[in-house]
C-alpha cells in the first residue's frame, strides 16, 4: 500500500507568544522544523513542520501544519506538494480535526477528518468528485490520534532502551495499531547543531503498512526536553529515504535556534 510521502516525514517529529489557554507543552508554540529530503543520496525535497495557535469555533486550539515539497528539478519528474494539518485540543492533546491536501504526481487526495472521542467516533469525508463512498463513520478509541498528532505526541513521550509504547492512529480513513521501541543511544553529527546525543527508536505498524511498504524505519530523538528527531531514514520500495534535521526556528531563548 503507498503511503503519501508527507506521512511517511510525519514520523520526524514522533513561549513567548501570546496565548490564552495555560497548558505548557513539550515544545514551544511557534516552533518551526525544517528538514532535507534525500532518495538514497540525491536531494529531493523539503518538509517543514509548524505550530500556531487558532480559535475554532469559539476555542482556542493548536494548530501543527506538516509540508513535503520536491525540488524545482525533482518536480519536472514526478512533483510532490503535500499539506497536512492537524487541530488539536491544547488539554487534552487529542485531535479535533485533521485536514490533508496530497498531491503526489497524479495521486490527488484531499480529506477532512472530524474527531468525536466522547462519542468514539470519527468521521472521514473526502473533496474529491470522483470518490463514489465520500464519507466514512469510523470507530475510534479514546485516545486515538491521526498521524501528526502523534508524530507531536510521541515526542512527550520520552522513550528509553528497550521501552515499548503502543498507540492507536487514524491514517485516511482505517484504524492502525502501532508500536514505537527504543532501540539505543547514538550521537549523531547533526549540522550546525553539533554533536547531539540522540535515542534510536523504531516504529512498527502491528497490522498494515502505515509508513512503508517493506523495509525499516528509524528515527533519531535528541535526548533532552524537547525530543527533536534530527534524522530519519527508510526503505520504501523505490528507494531510501532520508529526513535530516537543517533548522529549527521559533519563539523566545531558543537554545536549538
Amino acid at each position: 500500500m503507498k503511503r503519501p510521502l508527507v506521512h511517511i516525514v510525519c514520523l520526524i517529529c514522533l513561549v513567548s507568544c501570546s496565548r490564552g489557554a495555560t497548558t505548557e507543552f513539550w515544545f514551544p508554540v511557534g516552533e518551526k522544523l525544517v528538514y532535507r529530503l534525500y532518495w538514497g543520496i540525491i536531494p529531493v525535497g523539503s518538509c517543514e513542520m509548524t505550530t500556531e495557535w487558532i480559535e475554532m469555533e469559539g476555542k482556542q486550539a493548536l494548530s501543527i501544519k506538516a509540508t513535503a515539497k520536491t525540488t524545482a528539478v525533482v518536480s519536472k519528474i514526478y512533483p510532490v506538494n503535500d499539506h497536512i494539518e492537524t487541530r488539536i485540543d491544547p488539554e487534552t492533546f487529542l485531535p479535533r480535526q485533521y485536514l490533508q491536501k496530497l498531491r503526489e504526481g497524479r495521486h490527488v487526495r484531499d480529506d477532512l477528518v472530524t474527531f468525536d472521542h466522547a462519542a468514539g467516533m470519527a468521521g472521514w469525508r473526502s473533496a474529491k468528485e470522483s470518490v463514489t463512498n465520500a464519507t466514512k463513520q469510523i470507530k475510534i478509541a479514546t485516545d486515538t490520534r491521526d498521524v501528526l498528532c502523534l508524530a507531536y505526541y510521541m515526542r512527550s513521550k520520552g522513550l528509553s532502551i528497550a521501552q515499548t509504547e503502543r498507540f492507536g492512529v487514524l491514517v485516511d480513513d482505517k484504524m492502525y495499531d502501532l508500536e514505537v521501541t527504543g532501540l539505543g543511544y547514538e550521537t549523531m553529527d547533526v549540522g550546525d547543531f553539533g554533536k547531539v546525543k540522540c535515542l534510536v527508536v523504531e516504529p512498527k505498524a502491528k497490522f498494515g503498512a502505515i509508513f512503508v511498504r517493506k523495509g525499516r524505519v528509524n528515527l533519531w530523538f535528541s535526548e533532552d526536553m524537547r525530543h527533536i528527531c534530527t534524522r530519519m531514514t527508510g526503505k520504501l520500495s523505490v528507494a531510501s529515504l532520508k529526513a535530516v534535521l537543517i533548522a529549527v526556528k521559533g519563539p523566545g531563548d531558543d537554545a536549538w535556534s
